[in-house]
Parts: structure tokens; sequence; C-alpha cells
């Protein structure tokens, strides 16, 4: 069951919006109203809903005000916006929010089956990503180790688990951080940089060579994140272990 909250201060809209929604979707329940940005927000933080369908203009707290703070507290749902608005301010500020779904008044029974179909669907996505796999990490995250541990020296971003799972950035980047205690940024530099270590001491490959190996092609780059991490230039380093420096 996708679990809903409706945020908006006219009465017939919120509760009209609501009975539609149950009716065209059985897989969606209103579990709440609010009349405002205020309210919503404690009923967000409360019943942690699957999708929140917001209007923009309400007294307290408009809808805005309401997303980007529950963005800043880490609450994980699906915004939609709800206007009557053809402003292009607040599409634009919605976007930087995050928000990629739209409703627009006066709401249709079709508009409104088009949309829950879409969230339900992206939501049953995420579900069977977030399953445990074998060694306790969600699979989506199990993946993600997986592909660093075995990919490390290919161009590998957060933007090609996007594209592969169909989710955000930030639900990605936030689902890593939580299981594995470590950004994913992080743990992609140290798997590249220890795989480096290892290169750099047990064979003669060059400075260079190395740096293309794991992943940084630019060995200017590859040097200082080298040293951030191991407080020694790679120069150092071989040095260090084996009396030899490689060029």
């Amino acid at each position: 069951m996708v679990k809903i909250i409706v945020v908006e201060d006219e009465y017939r809209i919120r509760t009209g919006l609501g009975n539609l929604i149950e009716k065209v979707n059985a897989d969606c329940k209103v579990i709440a109203e609010a009349e405002n940005g205020y309210e919503g927000l404690k009923l967000i933080q409360s019943l942690e809903p699957d999708i929140v369908i917001t209007d923009i203009s309400m007294p307290k707290f408009d809808g805005l005000q309401m997303i980007e703070k529950a963005k800043e507290l880490g609450l994980q749902c699906k915004f939609v916006i709800l206007s009557g608005y053809a402003n292009f301010e607040y599409a634009q500020k919605g976007i930087r929010l995050g928000v990629k779904e739209y409703l627009l008044k006066p709401v249709t029974i079709t508009n409104v089956r088009e949309l829950l179909s879409k969230l339900v669907e992206s939501k049953t996505e995420v579900k069977e990503h977030t399953e445990e796999s074998e060694n306790g990490f969600s699979k989506v995250v199990s993946d993600m180790i997986h592909k660093i541990d075995t990919d490390y020296g290919k161009h590998l971003g957060l933007d090609y688990f996007v594209d592969k799972y169909r989710l955000t950035p930030e639900y990605i980047s936030i689902l890593f951080t939580k299981e594995t205690g470590v950004t994913f940024s992080n743990y992609l530099k140290k798997v590249r940089i220890e795989k480096a270590k290892e290169l750099l001491r047990n064979t003669n490959i060059k400075i260079y060579e190395v740096a293309c190996r794991v992943g940084y092609p630019d060995q200017k780059y590859f040097s200082k994140v080298f040293k951030e991490y191991t407080g020694v230039s790679a120069k150092q380093f071989v040095l260090n272990e084996s009396g030899k420096i490689k060029n």
C-alpha cells in the first residue's frame, strides 16, 4: 500500500483529491491531510508517507518551504506539487528541491490516474532494489560495492547507478551512506587508493600507469588524492616501501 498525505489549504480541493486518489488507484491510501505546510511537515515526520501532494500557496508555511525543510531533515518521500500557478519561478525552485512531478488545477481523473500509476510503479522498483541481499546490504548498495570493487579503474560515478536503477542521486547517496557508514565518493576513493598502494608496493609499474589503472587518468589529480589519503606522495610511498623512486 502506497501511503499519501495531501497538503492543501482549500478544504473542498483537499478532501476531493483525497477521495479521488483512493477511487482511481486501489494501491494508494490517503493516510492524512493538512491545511498548511507547517502541519504537513509534522505529519510527514510522524507518519513517514511514500508520497506527499502539496499546494504551493498556503498560510504559515507554503508548499516549497515545507519541501525544503523536509529535505533538510532527511525525510524520504516523493513530493508532487499541486498548483494552479503556471509560474516559472515556482517550477524552477521545485526542480532545485528535487520535485519532478506536478499536478495542475483543476485536477482531472485522468491526470490523477496517470500520476499515481507512475509513482506506484516507481515505489515498487525502489522496494525491490532495497530488499536485503545475503551480505546484509540492500540490492542497490550491494551492487554498488561489487561494481566499485571490480571496476574501480573505469569511469565510475553516481550517475551510473542513477541511470541503472532509475532512482534519484539524493536517494542513492543517502542509502549508500546509511548502510556503509561512508559516502559513495569516499568509498570509491578508498578502493582506488588501496589498489594503487598495492600496485606501487608489488610491481614495477610507473606511477602514471598506476594512476590510469585505478581510475585517475590525470596523474596530478591522482597525486593530490593519494597524498590526501595516505599523508605522503606516491613517490615517497614507493621510496618508503622499496627504496626506489618511480618516475
